[in-house]
């Protein structure tokens, strides 16, 4: 789903007025792989930090901030996400008027890749084959994806990337959108997300590629997938607080969903004493949608890329609106 428009670029006054940056990296598991391509930037010098908060500095590159930790952080004129999501910004203590870019473009095929990997787990059984093959040999309960019926909710760059996939694979396609007004050329139908409760009758499989905004919360509930047929499925590498996710262990105890795939938790990394380890027919995947060995790489030439463009003395075309809320389609 889109974002609002992108507010006007502070302090981008050209060349100058981005040159001799101080720029922490606050990304102890990246960095070793993302330091080499940024390192030899002219007028940038580079640090490493093994979390944020511990120092001030002109620029940051991070992932995930805790509560508090960006408060004192006086100096900090942009901060660069090495993922996608701002909702925990507010609660870092993010200034506002501090410029934030994000890498939401970087990780765009490995997750639709990994959702259509993980939907196809659950359509051909391959957790079975894999747990105990000798009674696999024998029985299948394999489904086609070709002719079914996938909605995919939110409709942004991995959203489209997935339905085009699906699409190749033969799948007839919904895109799920908040208005449903402006069709969406990867999808053959585009609903609003209001409607997702009538449509799920008819829908095989549900696909969650959701931002976490007020507005996506709890979007694909207790109403939706309660609706959905009991062969369905359901997908998710969204955000975790978009699925009502005590509904679906609920249907899936119950036997009234075929199984999900879910990539995103609401507590991660997920206690190995959590119940929703045994909720049967659910795959657990560590949050790992994102990942491809050029992943820190390619992280480093977009934060490039936008200094560039703030050089230039252009909008930054990675620019996240704070703190302005993300609104979906």
């Amino acid at each position: 789903m889109a974002e609002t428009a992108a507010p006007a670029v502070p302090d981008a006054a050209g060349g100058a007025a981005w040159d001799g940056l101080d720029v922490l990296v606050a990304h102890s598991r990246m960095a070793p792989r993302l330091l080499p391509v940024i390192e030899g930037e002219p007028g940038i010098r580079l640090r490493m930090a093994e979390e944020a908060g511990t120092d001030d500095a002109d620029v940051l590159i991070g992932f995930q901030f805790p509560p508090g930790s960006l408060a004192k952080l006086d100096r900090l004129r942009w901060l660069h996400l090495t993922g996608t999501g701002v909702d925990h910004l507010g609660a870092a203590g993010l200034r506002p008027g501090v410029l934030v870019t994000n890498s939401a473009a970087v990780p765009v095929t490995a997750v639709a890749e990994y959702a259509v990997s993980g939907l196809l787990l659950l359509l051909k059984e391959l957790p079975e084959v894999v747990r105990d093959p000798a009674a696999a040999w024998y029985r299948s309960g394999a489904q086609l994806l070709t002719g079914s019926t996938v909605a995919v909710a939110g409709a942004g760059r991995i959203g489209r990337a997935v339905l085009r996939r699906l699409t190749a694979l033969g799948a007839h396609t919904v895109a799920v959108t908040r208005r449903g007004d402006v069709p969406v050329a990867e999808a053959e139908r585009t609903v609003p997300a209001a409607r997702l409760v009538r449509e799920a009758p008819g829908i095989d499989h549900l696909v969650g590629c959701l931002p976490g905004t007020p507005q996506t919360r709890g979007l694909v509930g207790r109403e939706v997938l309660a609706a959905l047929p009991e062969h369905a499925t359901v997908t998710n590498v969204g955000r975790a607080e978009t699925v009502d996710n005590e509904a679906l262990h609920t249907m899936l105890r119950e036997g009234r969903l075929r199984g999900a795939f879910v990539d995103v938790h609401e507590r991660e990394p997920l206690p190995p004493d959590d119940p929703v380890r045994s909720v049967p027919r659910l795959i657990l995947s560590p949050h790992r949608a994102f990942a491809f060995p050029g992943e820190p790489a390619e992280v480093a030439r977009t934060f490039l890329a936008n200094l560039h463009d703030l050089r230039s003395g252009r909008t930054p075309r990675d620019l996240v609106p704070w703190p302005a809320e993300r609104k979906p389609e």
